[in-house]
């Protein structure tokens, strides 16, 4: 299965954790949700999407580039507008949601670039197997909201299914059923409650 998941994060507010001297915001799940995209032989593809059950992004103070991000993603209730596409996927031969229900995500390293743009690396966690990922984010843009400032994220990454133990390789006329390449696309919306600066 090759899937692209992308994760909408919108916040509302912000408190700080004055231990580590960051500012942690809080997401806006409404507005959260993961989507994917799979290869179907070599003719097409099939998108999909889930919710986003849990997001933490956490900034130092005045800044938008995060130190840290982290997120869970409720992949048993995955949608692709087909029952029985959406039953395969939750089985045991691809995704095995009655025993991995969620996918999750937690950043070990973020990299700054420029004001608009930086790197994650972080632990991709699927059906129980952890694997280390590196993907570039981009800033989309911000703005004053609420008496704070909102920021937008947006970023992309490909793995390999067969590192997570999705491992199905059936043939049809010849050719693979399921890609075996996963790109994944973050898109992140952030509300803080600290002042606006241009």
């Amino acid at each position: 299965m090759a899937c692209t998941a992308v994760l909408l994060l919108s916040g509302v507010g912000a408190r700080r954790v004055d231990a580590e001297n960051t500012i942690a915001w809080t997401p806006d799940l409404i507005h959260s949700r993961a989507e994917f995209t799979v290869a179907h032989m070599v003719l097409s593809k099939v998108w999909g999407h889930f919710p986003i059950r849990a997001m933490q992004i956490e900034t130092r103070p005045g800044e938008i580039i995060p130190m840290k991000i982290s997120a869970t993603m409720d992949v048993a209730k995955l949608d692709t507008d087909n029952h029985m596409r959406d039953a395969d996927l939750r089985s045991e031969t691809y995704l095995d949601t009655d025993r991995y229900p969620t996918i999750g995500f937690a950043s070990t390293k973020i990299t700054p670039i420029d004001t608009a743009n930086f790197t994650v690396t972080g632990v991709l966690t699927i059906k129980n197997i952890s694997k280390t990922v590196t993907f570039p984010v981009h800033i989309i843009g911000k703005i004053p909201a609420d008496g704070g400032t909102r920021v937008g994220y947006e970023a992309s990454l490909h793995v390999d299914r067969r590192d997570f133990g999705i491992t199905d390789n059936r043939l049809m006329e010849g050719v693979l059923f399921v890609g075996y390449d996963v790109t994944i696309g973050l898109t992140a919306e952030a509300s803080s409650s600290l002042p606006f600066k241009k």
